[in-house]
């Protein structure tokens, strides 16, 4: 009996160690990504070659995870030639929203503040539900109305005090609101891919087809590709390996034990940890409207998130 009670306390005790790991993966998470705007605004490059070097880099970092994976699971995933005849033009499509996104998101961060930028860009989740409307029918509950509704009153509020500013900080939301509808694209196409494509190896595609466009578009337009500073190599890697591999990677990590439901609501603290680290390291203070309007816009998204998880 004292055998059994004691198996029993381990193997209780495993599923509580296993939610506080993954707790503590999904707080790393939140750290590495908040971490994308600073890295974006100290780049000594611009933004779409910065945004190549983002991609580029964590190419080694994909290729080794899909090689943990092949080693633990035999069998795992699909030879080249089959997964591009399957999957080729979806992957292609997907690359090219990712893409589109961060050089958005990186045109924003260059014009508009960190905290309009971050809070804008995280809009993704209400475009990806009315997405689904739209595409594939799915039914909207009236929360998501809602949402939407107080998501457009935040954007209002937080945007309204741009207009006698001047005409590159309206610019600079527009980007980043742009890049929460194409973020929603391509989650809405990784959602498809991933019924048979492991996440590293969506990651590992969508990034090196990203980064020959990335880099393609950058030469074309002129901007330079080497940093002159070691520290401007330093942005670069901390873009590709902290924010993007290592902040995804964690991500996906810690989904799998918490659920996607609470996860996303999790991650609207990148805004707020985002805006504290702008006003604390670029000097960035938070006006009383962009409070405001990013309390309603955060409010906007969680009931967003909770309407599609009822669904």
């Amino acid at each position: 009996m004292e055998n059994i009670n004691a198996a029993h306390r381990l193997t209780s005790g495993r599923p509580s160690r296993a939610r506080a790991l993954a707790f503590i993966h999904l707080s790393l998470a939140i750290a590495a990504l908040s971490s994308t705007p600073i890295l974006y605004r100290l780049s000594e490059l611009g933004p779409t070659a910065t945004s190549f070097y983002r991609t580029f880099f964590a190419i080694p970092v994909f290729v080794a995870w899909i090689v943990v994976e092949r080693h633990r699971v035999t069998g795992l995933g699909s030879p080249v030639a089959a997964l591009w005849r399957m999957d080729g033009p979806v992957l292609g499509v997907g690359a090219a929203f990712f893409a589109a996104n961060i050089v958005n998101y990186a045109w924003a961060i260059h014009f508009t503040s960190v905290a309009n930028a971050s809070l804008l860009s995280n809009l993704s989740p209400i475009f990806v539900s009315l997405g689904s409307f739209l595409m594939f029918g799915e039914r909207v509950r009236r929360g998501f109305v809602g949402a939407m509704v107080m998501a457009v009153g935040g954007v209002a509020v937080l945007t309204s005090d741009k207009l006698a500013i001047g005409s590159d900080q309206i610019l600079g939301d527009w980007f980043a609101l742009l890049s929460a509808i194409l973020f929603a694209a391509y989650l809405m196409v990784v959602g498809r891919l991933r019924q048979r494509l492991t996440s590293a190896t969506i990651m590992l595609w969508t990034s090196a087809l990203a980064a020959i466009g990335l880099g393609v578009v950058s030469m074309a337009t002129g901007e330079s590709l080497a940093p002159q500073t070691f520290a401007g190599w330093s942005m670069l890697l901390g873009l590709a390996i902290v924010s993007y591999a290592l902040g995804q990677g964690l991500l996906v990590v810690a989904v799998a034990e918490l659920g996607t439901a609470f996860s996303s609501i999790s991650l609207l603290l990148l805004p707020a940890t985002a805006a504290l680290l702008g006003w604390a390291l670029l000097g960035e203070p938070l006006t009383a409207r962009q409070v405001i309007g990013g309390v309603i816009i955060l409010a906007s998204i969680a009931g967003a998130n909770f309407a599609s998880a009822r669904r």
